[in-house]
């Protein structure tokens, strides 16, 4: 009865694995020994990841995407996110962290047609 259930798992696992069209990856960066940007978006394309979220908009980061053809999702770092119920303030850090990197050539951001 055990193994019968597991193989009816490993069946559906595999469907499931094969309906997969791309895969993402979550870029934070605390850490003790940092790679450099450049490392990290070079081994993000070399595995083939066509999708990354950031937790912060670090600008050497940012600039080591631009121009990768990476998707990127960036997050409003947790320490931030209380002020950003003022409605200028959220539009102002949009403008800083995300905007700036959006032209011909930079970063492809993944955000809807009108959060600019």
């Amino acid at each position: 009865m055990g193994a019968y259930w597991f193989l009816r798992l490993v069946l559906v696992l595999g469907i499931l694995g094969s309906c997969v069209h791309g895969l993402g990856v979550n870029w934070g960066t605390m850490a003790i020994r940092k790679l450099s940007p450049e490392t990290v978006v070079q081994m993000l394309k070399d595995n083939g990841i066509l999708k990354v979220k950031l937790f912060d908009a670090d600008q050497n980061t940012m600039t080591a995407l631009a121009g990768s053809g990476i998707e990127v999702m960036v997050a409003i770092p947790n320490d931030q996110l209380a002020v950003m119920g003022d409605y200028n303030r959220a539009k102002d850090w949009v403008k800083r962290n995300v905007t700036r990197y959006n032209f011909n050539g930079g970063v492809t951001i993944n955000c809807p047609a009108d959060c600019y």
